[in-house]
């Protein structure tokens, strides 16, 4: 059977991700109406939140909340986000279970969940850190976390003494492996901090300075400081990667009409205003915050069901409004989708219409053993041209690899099918973030791609550089070299493409003779890394 066609494929592909998202609300709803259900049986069995743990409920209730709101945006299912919103969660239920475990079975899932949290925070900070991608000592990291949380879930069906060892050691095993890779891949974090460094400044202000408070009036009270330890660096890097990922503010269909600013003074005004009138009419701080949880409840359900009329409810095309904005659009992805034809249609013409035709000639003398060679390598040709340009358009880069791996296989399998010896110089710690990665793959697909067929090299160098946030790629042959031509003229359409990239890069590409014959192309563009979890979190 052949292939479905792009359009039904492409369809399916959006039911998926609206299935996938619609499912994550019902999750949030799920997990909302849960914690309503235990708080009211807490209430029910005579326990309330005590003032002394006023701010730890109000801190794990911000994570309840923060994960229902990034379930909300993340309309594109991006799987990091996923994993955050889900991570608050577990982040929330155990804080919870702990605040109240006056039960044997809420304590003993609240220390359940100690190595299953760690574990997942450190995963997940690793994974958002260098954005998927694999980096030295990766593999090594991944199963220290994974050992040390097995062997902590493990002792705690022996004893509390067992666990609570196992669980100091995978503490300070997983710790010391954090520190490791840090340094290790310094540059990545400190290019990461620098590039983030105005993000990173409204968490410090927003968390550290309420704590500081917190602890400068309480510090003599001891049930006020219980535990309060654990909940400053679990909220300080909540808010630290909440406020990088919605730097962005992404377009979607705002289902509030109002900016978040205002909508975060009136829930504070809100806030304030039912705590004024709790202690004006002795009514009971627990029914006080059930009711802040019914509320966002009643939210959520309200935006479940108005997704779900928004996606029965197709475009209205004769409202001039939505025709223009679908007109805009279309024009739009129409120009994308001519010009991927066109080098489309060249490559089918160039490649595997010559092959195919070569193929029909050489068939009415397949008999011949000589032949049947010959149709063998021109379809093993045929095959490898096929996923070559199937990389072109759409680089797959492999997660478990690191960038100089994956641009190693690529040199090798391009060396394979020709005599031309192809080295790559590159740090095996260099690291470029998205979506600096898949253009600079991209490039030197096309400028090695470029030497092979047109300059008769029997050497090509691959030089790749990331120092102090700019990128230096040099490609250098040893070939016959060509005239020097301008890259916006038409000519040369894989060189006059890349050379439009580089320059919307900010960056500058050179094309000269190369030491000894040949040539050399030297691109140099600056890493900017402000915009690249827009890049990684929008994919």
């Amino acid at each position: 059977m052949g292939k479905e066609p792009y359009n039904i494929r492409k369809g399916m592909e959006v039911e998926n991700t609206k299935n996938t998202y619609f499912s994550r609300q019902i999750i949030c709803v799920l997990n909302q109406f849960a914690v309503i259900i235990y708080l009211g049986f807490i209430a029910y069995n005579g326990h309330y939140i005590e003032s002394n743990y006023l701010v730890h409920f109000l801190s794990l209730s911000l994570l309840f909340f923060d994960a229902a709101y990034i379930s909300y945006k993340n309309v594109k299912c991006n799987k990091v986000l996923n994993h955050f919103s889900l991570l608050l969660l577990l982040l929330g239920w155990q804080f919870l279970l702990y605040l109240f475990d006056f039960r044997p079975i809420s304590k003993a899932v609240s220390m359940l969940l100690l190595p299953v949290c760690f574990y997942q925070s450190a995963y997940f900070i690793q994974t958002f850190l260098f954005q998927s991608s694999a980096y030295r000592g990766q593999k090594a990291l991944l199963a220290f976390l994974k050992i040390s949380c097995v062997t902590a879930i493990i002792c705690f069906f022996f004893s509390d003494r067992a666990f609570f060892t196992a669980y100091q050691l995978q503490f300070f095993i997983s710790t010391l492996a954090l520190a490791v890779v840090g340094i290790i891949q310094r540059k990545r974090i400190v290019f990461v901090l620098k590039s983030q460094r105005k993000r990173l400044l409204f968490p410090l202000t927003l968390v550290v300075i309420p704590f500081v408070i917190y602890l400068s009036v309480f510090h003599r009270e001891a049930e006020y400081m219980a535990s309060m330890g654990s909940y400053i660096p679990v909220m300080l890097a909540f808010v630290c990667i909440h406020s990088i990922v919605f730097q962005y503010h992404p377009q979607q269909v705002q289902f509030l009409t109002l900016s978040g600013g205002y909508i975060v003074a009136l829930v504070f005004v809100g806030l304030v205003g039912l705590v004024g009138m709790a202690y004006l009419f002795q009514i009971p701080l627990m029914a006080i915050l059930m009711s802040v949880y019914i509320v966002v409840l009643l939210a959520q359900v309200y935006n479940i069901l108005l997704y779900v009329r928004i996606c029965r409810q197709p475009t209205n095309y004769n409202n001039p409004t939505d025709r223009q904005h679908f007109y805009a659009y279309s024009l739009e992805q129409i120009k994308r989708e001519e010009n991927l034809k066109k080098d489309f249609s060249n490559y089918l013409h160039d490649n595997i219409l010559q092959n195919l035709l070569s193929i029909k000639n050489m068939l009415c003398k397949a008999e011949q053993p000589e032949i049947r060679r010959l149709l063998l390598d021109t379809l093993t040709e045929l095959n490898a041209s096929i996923r070559f340009q199937m990389q072109t358009y759409h680089p797959n880069l492999v997660k478990s690899l690191t960038l100089k791996e994956n641009i190693q296989n690529l040199l090798d399998s391009m060396e394979e099918n020709h005599s031309a010896n192809i080295c790559l110089d590159c740090d095996k710690d260099v690291f470029l973030v998205e979506p600096y990665n898949v253009l600079i793959y991209r490039m030197i697909k096309e400028l090695v791609t470029n030497a092979l067929k047109h300059s008769s090299a029997t050497t090509i160098d691959v030089l790749l550089m990331q120092e102090d946030g700019r990128i230096t790629l040099k490609v250098t042959d040893n070939g016959i070299g060509f005239k020097p031509f301008t890259y916006k003229s038409g000519s040369h359409q894989g060189l006059a493409s890349i050379g439009e990239q580089v320059s919307l890069l900010d960056g500058t590409m050179n094309i000269q003779p190369a030491t000894g014959g040949g040539t050399a192309v030297v691109i140099s563009m600056p890493m900017n890394g402000g915009d690249s979890y827009e890049n990684f979190v929008g994919r």
